[in-house]
C-alpha cells in the first residue's frame, strides 16, 4: 500500500498532465492528509479498523472484506454501503448512498460503487490506467451508457473504486440465460427484430463515443450490455475493465508512450468475443474490435451459442442461423470476418446492413426507439414547413384579391363590408391552414 505522500505525488502528477483541475487536487490531497491524521489518532487508541484486517487477509480474493453500512470517501463525496449486487475477478458492485447529499438535502441519492480487487489497486500502473480512463468515460453523456460520476481511493483499505450509476434491471446474459431455459431447444435465441432492438441503442453509444471522443469499448459482451426496468438499454464499463485487464495480462504493453485508450493493446476483450487480431502486436483498425463482437453477440442471441469456440482458426465457418435470410447471413458474416479490413466501418453500419436485408424477408425491420423519435421530429418539422408556405401563398392570394376588389370599388361604400366581411372568411382560413384542418386545394 503506497503511503499518504505517495498519494500526493501521484495527484500531483495527474494535475500537471491536466487529468485534474486545481480544485479536484485540493480536495483529493486534503482527503489523504485528513484521513492519514484520522488513522493515526486511531492507532495511538490501538483501535485498527475491521475492514483493514479483513482485507489483508483476503488478499487476491474477490470478497474484498467490505460490509453493509461502511461508508468510503472520494474527495469531498462520501458513500454509504447498502448492499452488494455484483461480484467478478475485477472487484465488487454495491449499492450506496451518497452521503453528502443526504446531509445537504435531507435525502440520498442511490448510486453503484465498483470496488477494484487489490491488485488492480496496489498497482502504480493499473492506477494510472484506472484514473486516466475514468476521467475520459465520465465525460460521456449519453442515454445509453452508464455514467462514470467519480473516482476515488478507500484510505482504511487502500483498493481504488468507481462511482457510477445506479440501474435497475438485468444485464443481457443473464436475460438470455433465463430465455434459454425456459425455450425449448427448437426455439432457442430471440428473435431478430428483438435482438436488433437491444443492440441498435449500443451501436448508437459507440458511434456517439467515437465521434466526441475517439473511444472504443473493446470488451463487448452480453454480460457489459443491461436491460433497465424502463425499457432502455445501457452499455457498461466502458473500455476500463478491458484495459486493466489487458494490461494486468501483459504489464510491459503499459509502458507504451502511445495514446492507450486509442490503440486497444493484446488480448483486450473476452474470449469467444475478442477479434483474431486482438491477441497480436499488429496494428488495428480499432473499431472493427467492437463491429467483430457485436456480430458475435447477434449470433448469439439468435441461436443460443456461440459461432466460434475460444481459440477460433481462420477456416472455421459457422452454421447459418435459421432466423437470417442469405442477405443477412452474408452481412453477418462480414461483421465477424477474420480480416479486420473487410468488415464493416463501425457497429451502426453492421446493425444496419442487416436492418435493409429485411426488405422482402416478411420481417419487420426493428426501430431502435431514439430513431423513431427523431424520424417523428422530422415529420412534424416537415409538416410545420409545409402549412407555413401554404398559408404564406394563400395570405398573398388574398392581398392581391382584396387590393384588387377595393380598387374596382373604391367609389362604393358596399364595399367597406364586403371587404371586412372578407378579411374575416380569410383569416379563419389562414387559421385552418396553420392547424393543418383546411386541405390544401
Amino acid at each position: 500500500m503506497s503511503t499518504a505522500i505517495q498519494q500526493i505525488r501521484e495527484l500531483r502528477a495527474l494535475h500537471e498532465e491536466g487529468l485534474l483541475n486545481q480544485d479536484e487536487f485540493a480536495l483529493r490531497k486534503n482527503t489523504i492528509l485528513d484521513t492519514l491524521f484520522s488513522l493515526s489518532k486511531s492507532k495511538e487508541s490501538d483501535v485498527k479498523p475491521a475492514s483493514v484486517v479483513a482485507n489483508k487477509s483476503l488478499a487476491g480474493d474477490t470478497d474484498l472484506g467490505y460490509v453493509a453500512g461502511q461508508e468510503l470517501s472520494a474527495s469531498h463525496k462520501h458513500y454509504r454501503l447498502i448492499k452488494l449486487i455484483g461480484q467478478g475477478g475485477m472487484g465488487q458492485v454495491w449499492q450506496v448512498n451518497d452521503v453528502s447529499t443526504e446531509l445537504e438535502l435531507g435525502h440520498a441519492e442511490t448510486l453503484a460503487l465498483k470496488i477494484l480487487a487489490p491488485e488492480y489497486s496496489d498497482s502504480a500502473i493499473h492506477r494510472r490506467l484506472l484514473i486516466e480512463e475514468a476521467t475520459l468515460v465520465r465525460k460521456l453523456a449519453h442515454e445509453h451508457i452508464v455514467r462514470v460520476y467519480d473516482w476515488g481511493r478507500d484510505p482504511a483499505t487502500g483498493n481504488y473504486f468507481i462511482v457510477m450509476e445506479c440501474l435497475q434491471g438485468q444485464d443481457v446474459d443473464h436475460y438470455l440465460s433465463k430465455h434459454l431455459h425456459q425455450a425449448e431447444v427448437a426455439q432457442s435465441g430471440i428473435g431478430l427484430p428483438q435482438a436488433l432492438n437491444i443492440l441498435m441503442p449500443v451501436a448508437h453509444a459507440l458511434a456517439y463515443a467515437w465521434d466526441k471522443y475517439q473511444l472504443v469499448h473493446r470488451d463487448l459482451k452480453p454480460g457489459n450490455l443491461f436491460l433497465c426496468k424502463n425499457g432502455s438499454v445501457k452499455l457498461l464499463d466502458f473500455g476500463i475493465s478491458a484495459r486493466l485487464r489487458s494490461h494486468s495480462q501483459h504489464p510491459q504493453d503499459a509502458q507504451r508512450k502511445t495514446e492507450p485508450h486509442l490503440k486497444p493493446g493484446p488480448h483486450a476483450g473476452t474470449a469467444g468475443y475478442r477479434a483474431p487480431e486482438a491477441g497480436t502486436h499488429q496494428q488495428v483498425y480499432q473499431r472493427s474490435l467492437d463491429v467483430y463482437a457485436v456480430a458475435v453477440m447477434l449470433y448469439q442471441m439468435l441461436t443460443g451459442a456461440m459461432p466460434f469456440p475460444e481459440q477460433r482458426l481462420i477456416h472455421h465457418q459457422p452454421a447459418k442461423p435459421s432466423k437470417l435470410n442469405a442477405g443477412q447471413w452474408q452481412a453477418l458474416q462480414k461483421g465477424f470476418a477474420w480480416d479486420p479490413r473487410q468488415r464493416h466501418t463501425d457497429v451502426l453500419g453492421l446493425l444496419q446492413d442487416i436492418t435493409q436485408q429485411m426488405q422482402g424477408s416478411g420481417i419487420a425491420p426493428a426501430f431502435h426507439d431514439s430513431d423513431l423519435r427523431a424520424q417523428q421530429r422530422q415529420q412534424r418539422k416537415e409538416l410545420e414547413q409545409q402549412r407555413r408556405l401554404q398559408a404564406s401563398q394563400a395570405l398573398i392570394q388574398l392581398q392581391a384579391m382584396v387590393s384588387k376588389q377595393y380598387q374596382a370599388n373604391a367609389n362604393s361604400h358596399a364595399s367597406v363590408p364586403l371587404l371586412k366581411t372578407q378579411w374575416e372568411a380569410s383569416k379563419t382560413y389562414l387559421a385552418r391552414m396553420s392547424t393543418g384542418t383546411q386541405k390544401n386545394t
